[in-house]
């Protein structure tokens, strides 16, 4: 079922554009420090000049936080990433604020708005708009009024609210602009990706070492039956000893029958390759076409790999108590993990983009299926 599109993230949309064009937060730390280089005659103008710089290394390092957070391998950032980088950009505000106290400064030109505007701005491809909003909002408000009642007393020409004003007014525009950003990107990129999924699933259901590996079991179901057919259509009588036989392979093919009806799709590609799958609740049948042909495609990468041991692929899917599935999948590959990012990082990317919480450790991949 799809999210609706307050719910997603850029990223969580298109993995593969975020994960080619992730700089954007580390050009916002860049801005920060540039437009604070234009206030440094300012800050020498205070009793503690030093104040300013550890401001802006706390603005800026807020961006760089979300780039960290970001990577590749890293999970989908989340509430408590989200919130260390407005509680860092807010206290670069309040830092600076308390550095200028005391000194007549044009807060109209003040650059620590600013630099917090831009913090929650670098979370925009990153978090839902809803997210971005309630954690942009209460940093506003909380930012805002710390730092008014720390200035106020020395801004001689501005009035209060004027002032209180002029402060939020710079991160409220961040925040504007980075929900703006968020909600319209998804809602309006969604059908396309949508339109995507439809065009190439169908294709991608159409995969010539299943139809293979379906031909074969067919054809082992037939050898036993179908000679013996052709000797009663040659001699024209059925014996008791042919009656028997008939009843022994009814048995068999009976038992082939049931055993291919019990496996899913995941227990398929299992049976002629070193994956051993755990799967006693039969969860692989719950997944979506879309999810099925990334898990799918991942697991033939990984088997294509000759460094992996046999019998040390292993995947298990579990349920939770909300009905989702948990899925863990291991491997014991001698491989440097430079070249084996290279080899699995489209794959992993595709799969990204159909499931939830996915986190590649060193020899582990874990992810969740929701109902």
């Amino acid at each position: 079922m799809a999210r609706p599109a307050a719910a997603v993230s850029a990223q969580d949309l298109d993995p593969i554009s975020w994960f080619i064009g992730r700089a954007v937060p580390l050009v916002f730390a860049g801005l920060i420090l540039l437009y604070a280089a234009f206030r440094v005659p300012t800050w020498f103008t205070t009793g503690a000049p030093w104040m300013q710089p550890v401001a802006v290394l706390l603005c800026a390092g807020a961006c760089v936080y979300v780039y960290l957070m970001t990577r590749p391998l890293c999970p989908n950032l989340g509430w408590t990433a989200g919130a260390v980088t407005v509680l860092l950009g807010g206290t670069g505000v309040v830092v600076s604020a308390l550095g200028y106290a005391g000194t007549a400064i044009s807060i109209e030109l003040w650059w620590a708005p600013f630099g917090l505007a831009l913090a929650i701005a670098s979370l925009a491809p990153y978090l839902s708009a809803p997210k971005v909003l309630v954690l942009g909002g209460v940093a506003t408000v909380v930012t805002s009024l710390l730092a008014f009642w720390v200035l106020d007393r020395d801004v001689t020409s501005w009035g209060p609210i004027s002032s209180l004003v002029i402060i939020a007014s710079p991160v409220v525009c961040g925040l504007v602009a980075a929900v703006t950003f968020s909600f319209v990107l998804v809602r309006r990129m969604t059908p396309i990706i949508e339109q995507r999924s439809r065009m190439i699933l169908p294709l991608a259901q159409q995969d010539s070492a299943a139809e293979e590996l379906e031909l074969l079991r067919l054809a082992r179901l037939t050898a036993r039956a179908v000679p013996f057919l052709e000797g009663l259509a040659e001699t024209g009588e059925v014996s008791d000893a042919d009656r028997a036989l008939a009843g022994q392979l009814a048995r068999r093919l009976r038992d082939d029958l049931v055993t291919q009806a019990n496996q899913t799709w995941l227990d398929s590609i299992a049976s002629d390759t070193r994956l051993v799958v755990i799967d006693s609740e039969r969860r692989a049948s719950r997944m979506s076409p879309s999810q099925r042909t990334a898990l799918r495609a991942l697991l033939r990468a990984v088997l294509d790999t000759p460094v992996v041991d046999s019998g040390s692929l292993l995947i298990e899917l579990r349920g939770r108590q909300d009905g989702a599935t948990a899925v863990a999948l291991s491997i014991d590959a001698d491989l440097p993990e430079g070249r084996r990012i290279m080899h699995l990082a489209p794959h992993y990317l595709a799969l990204r983009s159909t499931v939830d919480d996915l986190i590649w450790d060193a020899s582990k991949l874990s992810f969740t299926v929701s109902e």
